[in-house]
């Protein structure tokens, strides 16, 4: 099954108010182990109605080895006199002047056969999740395609067969075992220093990210959930837990794979959407100072990103979800060469999304000429700059056309029309634009070229 077909599959179960924004086949570590366990079992059947006429047999008043024989029609070499001294030693009858008494446990055993069991040493293997260090049931064969991408690297990683791994896993391997005996049989204890088994494998599942309809951004937060890869695409309702505690970290260790197209597909909708704000080569170059609305000033940046011919700087204080619509626009622009510098953080409230900043992280990497990203508390701090923490300004500077500043945070402010929002406004600038590039460059000791640039 593909990721269109899983996709088609999952969406008619979408949650109201939530669409699918991803589908990643990820890879599951996991560490396969074997040890000898001592186990107490219920004997078999058989055994346990001999044992229960034997009781039987001494209730009835046939309480000598001799009787015993006559009644039964053994033979005095038989063996199956042995289990006699059997129940003696689990305490299911007494033997005292040559006569045999069944004792309070024996008349329990009479009763209900299961109450016996019997010590026996097997072989017991059990998966280790390799990321929450939990024990688990082996019910299921683990398989993971060689060719995979994405794959979680484990958080436990002892050396093969190193005793650690079962460090504090008593209760765990006691309540597996149970588990698979269906409570007919129960670990004792296991060898914890030589385990004959270990290997590090791999299990493949899907990993779910639904993100709230537009309507609901405001209200509603994404979550993530983890689907077998079975015909059903069945939820995997452990892993869907333990993961969506470490979302979003844990969906942005795949950033630099190859990621499923609803993403993408819902950046190039919201690019279609900043297109009417984009200007023509014959527009009237900007002259005056003019005051921005809310509104007015989240057009004006589509715009900027979009229309920008050789430099622009971006500085606010946080990188939040709002950033996604604008990456596809600062790719773009990257491709056209233009010199990009994104400054951000502040340090007394240093809070960002962490799949945007990847994503970003990802564009510095792969525009190392042209692009800087620049966290503006470590930046200080690499320089020895102690004054400085950070950046509450949130400012535009657009080639040498004109700047904006004001109170409009440009890459986190998150609203549609229509929706309710805190009154804020914004001043565009088209003069001394230059001496405005060259004061901001200066104060935070950004040179790498730039001077030469503006």
């Amino acid at each position: 099954m593909d990721i269109q077909e899983i996709h088609k599959k999952l969406d008619k179960q979408c949650p109201s108010n939530y669409k699918i924004n991803e589908i990643i086949q990820f890879a599951y570590p996991y560490r396969r182990v074997r040890v000898n366990a001592t186990v107490n079992k219920s004997p078999e059947k058989s055994i346990q109605q001999v044992y229960s006429v034997f009781l039987r047999t001494i209730k009835a008043g046939y309480n000598k080895e001799e009787q015993i024989i006559k009644f039964l029609g053994l033979n005095k070499e038989d063996f199956i006199l042995r289990e006699l001294y059997f129940l003696r030693e689990r305490g299911f009858v007494d033997f005292a002047s040559g006569i045999w008494l069944v004792t309070e446990q024996g008349e329990e055993f009479v009763k209900d056969n299961g109450i016996l069991k019997i010590l026996e040493e097997e072989e017991f293997e059990f998966l280790i999740d390799a990321i929450s260090n939990q024990a688990i049931q082996k019910n299921f064969r683990l398989f993971s395609d060689k060719n995979i991408e994405n794959r979680l690297n484990p958080e436990i990683d002892y050396s093969i067969k190193n005793p650690e791994l079962l460090k504090n896993k008593n209760e765990q391997l006691s309540d597996i075992y149970k588990r698979e005996n269906n409570g007919k049989a129960y670990l004792v204890d296991y060898d914890k220093s030589n385990i004959k088994f270990d290997k590090k494998e791999n299990h493949d599942y899907y990993l779910i990210e639904y993100i709230p309809i537009k309507e609901k951004e405001s209200e509603l937060e994404p979550y993530i959930e983890v689907r077998n890869t079975d015909k059903d695409v069945s939820k995997e309702k452990r892993l869907s837990k333990s993961l969506s505690e470490k979302y979003p970290s844990i969906l942005y260790q795949f950033t630099t794979s190859d990621r499923t197209s609803f993403a993408k597909i819902q950046e190039e909708n919201n690019n279609e959407l900043l297109e009417e704000f984009k200007v023509t080569e014959n527009e009237k170059k900007i002259t005056e100072t003019q005051t921005l609305s809310v509104w007015e000033t989240q057009e004006k940046f589509a715009e900027a990103l979009k229309t920008v011919k050789s430099k622009i700087l971006i500085e606010s204080p946080w990188v939040k979800r709002a950033t996604l619509k604008y990456i596809s626009s600062i790719e773009k622009a990257l491709q056209r060469s233009v010199d990009v510098i994104i400054l951000y953080g502040i340090e007394s409230n240093d809070e960002h999304h962490y799949g945007t900043i990847e994503k970003l992280r990802n564009l510095k990497s792969k525009y190392q000429k042209n692009f800087h990203l620049i966290h503006l508390p470590s930046h200080f701090e690499e320089q020895g700059n102690y004054k400085m923490t950070g950046t509450h300004r949130k400012l535009i500077i657009k080639d040498n056309d004109y700047y904006i500043q004001g109170s409009f945070n440009f890459l986190s402010f998150n609203k549609e029309k229509g929706q309710k929002i805190a009154n804020e406004e914004s001043i565009l600038i088209p003069q001394n634009v230059e001496t405005k590039w060259k004061n901001v460059l200066k104060e935070y000791g950004i040179n790498n070229g730039w001077q030469q640039r503006v």
